[in-house]
């Protein structure tokens, strides 16, 4: 499951059921194509993708959804808050870290649901995802069934400085006050 450094782009989640090898061969991917690439890979050789992230017709009743609170140890919430916070660049307001943090939460859930269900004998089922819905921590892995075996595999970054996320949306934003 890749670790991707623009997970902050990445506007749908994909899942891709696959050859017990990956299927890499069959999909001819390079070490560094990109996980767009390796989707449309995917889709050109028939392997079935399908989108695994929460819909968002859905994140409003998540974000009030108290239950999701006790979906993880309180410890692991916390730190599923601070990477909200972190992830958002400090600057989403402190209001916004609950509700922030469940979506995440149903989030997960919704993938490793998926997952769960895209499940066969014999196949691997790969999720391409940010690097906080892989984390075996906090993330996906934290709410698939006991039954499913978990392999993390990490995408190279690209070579060179990496981008500055947070200063970028600073910028944009604008002087606050």
């Amino acid at each position: 499951v890749p670790s991707l450094p623009w997970k902050y782009l990445l506007a749908t989640i994909l899942v891709a059921v696959c050859d017990q090898d990956l299927g890499i061969s069959r999909l001819r991917c390079s070490k560094m194509a990109s996980p767009f690439s390796l989707v449309m890979a995917a889709v050109r050789t028939g392997v079935p993708v399908m989108g695994a992230n929460l819909p968002r017709e859905r994140m409003r009743a998540a974000m009030v959804d108290a239950t999701l609170d006790q979906a993880l140890p309180e410890e692991t919430m916390a730190r599923q808050r601070a990477a909200i916070r972190d992830g958002h660049c400090g600057l989403l307001p402190e209001r916004q870290i609950v509700p922030m943090t469940r979506i995440q939460v149903a989030r997960d859930r919704a993938m490793a649901d998926t997952l769960a269900g895209a499940a066969r004998p014999g196949k691997t089922v790969v999720l391409v995802a940010g690097s906080g819905h892989v984390d075996p921590a906090l993330g996906v892995p934290r709410h698939l069934p006991g039954t499913l075996a978990v392999r993390q595999v990490r995408w190279p970054a690209p070579e060179g400085p990496g981008k500055d996320y947070c200063g970028e949306l600073r910028r944009q934003l604008g002087p606050r006050g």
